[in-house]
């Protein structure tokens, strides 16, 4: 079968995928299918790694039933169903079948040691709670995403992932009672505009809703806002 051949210049169409519930196929039981493992298990995916050998994590996360571990050599047909393959292993006959099934049973393919057959590239990324963050160079450079990485994770603390959950639930409670569009956008700038992030930052809750008072509708109520803010983070800290 004739893998597709990708041109050089052609532009990555950058886009976050809901993989909750979807079977996410790891190739590979190294370091490298380690990482794809606990980022896909964060995002909700159902994995499974086919590897004669993992490491340690791996097989852990096998015994408990986190994810569905095939101790065995990658078979041609084995991405058949699969949303998403990732090729971890270093080996290249192995690494053109994956890409050839890839391109049999239409499913996007990331390959870590041949990026030239890969249909996406996983960015380097920070996370702040629902804020996500991605730098991308295509495959390129990936030692420069992981420097541009951190200068963004130093620039935006945790309070950024606090403010985009406040945000959120100002949203819901705007959309609900007000249709005009350009009326909410001038309202969300305003919110935005306000020293909120400061407040977020010191973890200065009253002077927060004082904030959020001075341009909120009297409808909503700033003190239930911070208080359902300040309820996500208790529960962020204690895991639940």
């Amino acid at each position: 079968m004739t893998l597709n051949t990708k041109p050089a210049d052609n532009p990555l169409y950058p886009v976050n995928l809901d993989i909750g519930g979807k079977r996410c196929l790891v190739v590979g039981g190294g370091s490298v299918a380690a990482r794809k493992v606990k980022a896909l298990l964060l995002c909700g995916g159902q994995v499974q790694i086919i590897s004669p050998h993992a490491l340690e994590m791996i097989s852990r996360l096998a015994e408990e039933g986190r994810i569905e571990w095939l101790k065995r050599a990658y078979r041609a047909g084995d991405a058949k169903e699969a949303f998403l393959i990732f090729g971890a292993t270093d080996d290249p006959k192995v690494q053109k079948q994956i890409a050839e099934d890839a391109a049999r049973y239409h499913v996007l393919l990331n390959s870590a040691y041949e990026p030239e057959l890969s249909d996406f590239h996983v960015p380097a990324k920070i996370r702040r709670r629902d804020l996500v963050i991605a730098v991308s160079t295509g495959g390129g450079s990936p030692a420069l995403a992981l420097l541009l990485k951190e200068q963004l994770a130093n620039e935006y603390g945790e309070e950024y992932g606090v403010l985009v959950d406040l945000m959120a639930k100002i949203r819901r409670q705007v959309v609900t009672r007000n249709s005009v569009t350009e009326e909410n956008k001038a309202l969300f700038r305003a919110v935005l505009e306000l020293p909120v992030l400061d407040c977020i930052k010191r973890q200065d809750w009253a002077g927060l809703e004082e904030q959020l008072k001075i341009v909120l509708p009297a409808e909503i109520d700033a003190g239930l806002l911070v208080k359902e803010v300040l309820e996500e983070l208790k529960r962020g800290k204690n895991g639940n």
